[in-house]
């Protein structure tokens, strides 16, 4: 039997999950049940579950950080996420740890047992490898190798940057290389992070993830052939974005608003990289968008930092710091300040009031 760990703090949607769940056909025992992150971590060292199934906003420990610690210190672990909320960042770790679905509440008995399907299909297939201990343990040189690579890449689809992410991969795989013979076990973690971040820049642009990928195929574990099939992936994304920008006659604007409230947690998001990326002038971009919104770039991506700020301090549940760097502030200091300018008063006196 396969062991199934449950994760939610409301108690009637474990039961849900409990009953709606086809168990018997799947050979699946749900071992048990958390009510927050921090017992989860602890059942899972203890019961050793295959597939986790998690809420994200929890007390304590929450989704967020729970998917973290699973992805850094149980890899092998199929994860799928119930949540309550649709919300870009809540998705964004969920595909950064690999999560097999994210499942909106209330659920879907069908999409659930998919989930459920497509997770035992990825246990089955892993059952004959040596699950990959972390690399920095290895080796640190190879560990920070792929962290550096990581950056790179994202950065290059970010700005879709044919050229240059055609460069970077093919020198990370020329210095990887360098280390001696490579392990399956390894290039199959390399290939994980890859379209981990591949996926992340398709719902940044909104695209229909099937479109790129499309049905299965069988991929080669040899450097060369990893090397090829992400080449040809991460071309095509972009050279399909760049031709869908060229092909638009005039600027929208309401796409470009679209693409800012998806993405203004980036904390590198500006006027410059907006206007680079949808092939128009930062002069032009900046009149047209005050002209119809009645402010600038800049102030609308602070004034949607803001209101988001302020409904995750009213929750009462995150530090300051955690808030900061949920809606794209890496300097706490900074954060602060904008957001007294902003509201004349401080983060803390708000939660306070």
């Amino acid at each position: 039997m396969y062991k199934m760990l449950i994760v939610d703090d409301e108690k009637w949607t474990r039961e849900v999950i409990k009953q709606f769940g086809q168990w018997d056909r799947y050979q699946i025992e749900v071992a048990g049940e958390a009510s927050n992150g921090k017992e989860a971590i602890e059942l899972i060292e203890e019961l050793g579950p295959d597939i986790v199934i998690t809420d994200m906003k929890m007390p304590g420990v929450d989704g967020m950080e729970l998917l973290q610690v699973v992805k850094e210190r149980f890899p092998h672990i199929q994860l799928i996420v119930a949540s309550g909320y649709d919300d870009f960042v809540y998705m964004r770790q969920a595909i950064r740890s690999k999560a097999r679905e994210y499942l909106l509440k209330p659920i879907n008995p069908d999409d659930l047992n998919l989930a459920i399907e497509r997770c035992m299909e990825e246990i089955k297939k892993q059952s004959g490898l040596v699950f990959y201990q972390p690399f920095s343990i290895v080796n640190q040189d190879v560990s920070q190798l792929i962290i550096e690579y990581k950056k790179a890449i994202a950065s290059f689809l970010q700005d879709l940057n044919v050229s240059g992410f055609e460069n970077a991969l093919q020198r990370f795989y020329r210095e990887l290389q360098s280390f001696g013979p490579l392990d399956h076990n390894l290039l199959l973690k390399i290939h994980h992070e890859f379209i981990a971040i591949l996926e992340e820049q398709m719902v940044k642009h909104n695209c229909k993830i099937a479109n790129f990928f499309g049905s299965p195929e069988e991929l080669e574990f040899t450097s060369q052939g990893m090397l090829d099939h992400q080449l040809s992936l991460g071309k095509n994304f972009m050279e399909s974005i760049i031709q869908l920008n060229k092909k638009k006659s005039r600027v929208d604007l309401q796409v470009i608003k679209e693409y800012i409230d998806r993405n203004y947690t980036d904390s590198d998001i500006s006027l410059e990289i907006l206007a680079n990326k949808f092939f128009v002038s930062k002069e032009y971009l900046s009149k047209a968008f005050k002209l119809k919104y009645e402010c600038n770039i800049t102030e609308y991506i602070v004034s949607h930092r803001m209101e988001q700020a302020k409904k995750l301090i009213q929750d009462n549940e995150l530090q300051i710091k955690s808030i900061a760097q949920r809606v794209g502030y890496e300097d706490v200091s900074y954060f602060y300040r904008v957001f007294k300018k902003y509201f004349k008063i401080s983060p803390g006196e708000m939660r306070t009031s």
